[in-house]
């Protein structure tokens, strides 16, 4: 059995031991428009719309005084957001990023597409956009493939580090993708998924919770509301709720309008069902109405696996 085989079946054997929680930086789980729904629209945007090309999102820790941008060639969907999920998961769960004592950092994440698939939960057919259903065997690698390949074409530029540009993702290239993948990640999301040693932060996302969501715009809900802090509760607008859907895209028809009206109260339902969790539209001393979040505190463990 090779190496690769060896890692593949232990890590097959790790997925069915304890649940998994994906560890992310807050950039990538808020920067409006790096993940949206597409409602049957194109990856690429052509430049003589009025959109600009292609995926351009911006996040600013207001209090650090600090910018990061994100800017690709093709528009990110759920289904790309659900693989990414997925790594993630793998990679806290692996210890990927964390600092031990005399241990050098593990920078990249791997595993075999069965593990990739059963972590991020990836449906049987693919997004709204081809309509067409993925194979249950090398087709439904092949959808991953792809997906990596746009999540990889992502560049990434901090303003404390304005001389760099990172991949979100990057690709190894000496990988045998017959038998799984390799992984590097960019420095935010290590920064995340190492926080607590090294004075960094993070949000939770529990991916016991985000594979229930069959529901597109329920699962990118969810990953947005990631930013509530356990076991307490936010008010956001109806617009700020929609922006974490659909970003700054406008809804140029009627019929787009009225699917988007029922898609939200899909996911609003969808998410509030969720253990737990509360999404209640309620009316503020000023009159105005808001949606009330409760998320719970997580009956899952943020632990590393024992390998």
């Amino acid at each position: 059995m090779t190496e690769a085989c060896e890692f593949a079946e232990a890590m097959t054997s790790l997925s069915t031991m304890l649940p998994f929680v994906a560890r992310f930086d807050r950039a990538t789980v808020l920067a409006q428009d790096l993940f949206v729904s597409l409602d049957r629209q194109k990856r690429s945007v052509s430049s003589e719309t009025e959109d600009s090309a292609g995926l351009s999102a911006t996040f600013v820790y207001q209090q650090l005084d600090r910018t990061v941008s994100f800017e690709g060639p093709d528009r990110l969907g759920v289904g790309d957001l659900r693989v990414l999920q997925g790594l993630l998961a793998m990679a806290t769960a692996a210890g990927v990023g964390r600092q031990e004592a005399n241990v050098a950092v593990t920078k990249v994440v791997e595993g075999s597409w069965q593990e990739l698939v059963r972590t991020c939960g990836v449906r049987t057919r693919t997004p709204a956009v081809s309509g067409k259903r993925v194979p249950t065997s090398g087709g439904r690698s092949g959808y991953l493939q792809k997906s990596l390949g746009r999540l990889s074409s992502v560049k990434v530029r901090c303003s404390d580090r304005p001389d760099e540009v990172e991949q979100l993702l990057t690709l190894d290239p000496a990988c045998d993708t017959k038998d799984g993948f390799r992984v590097s990640l960019s420095t935010e999301l290590l920064g995340a998924l190492g926080a607590g040693k090294n004075g960094k932060q993070y949000l939770k996302v529990v991916m016991e919770e985000a594979r229930l969501l069959e529901l597109d715009v329920a699962r990118l809900l969810h990953f947005r509301l990631s930013n509530v802090n356990e076991g307490t509760v936010r008010e956001y607008t109806q617009a700020e709720i929609e922006a974490m859907i659909w970003g700054t895209d406008v809804a140029r028809t009627e019929a787009i309008r009225k699917n988007r009206r029922r898609m939200f109260k899909r996911a609003i339902a969808a998410v509030g069902a969720l253990p737990g969790w509360r999404l209640e539209a309620v009316q503020s001393t000023r009159g105005t109405w808001t949606w009330r979040v409760t998320r719970p505190n997580s009956r899952w463990e943020d632990v590393r696996r024992k390998t």
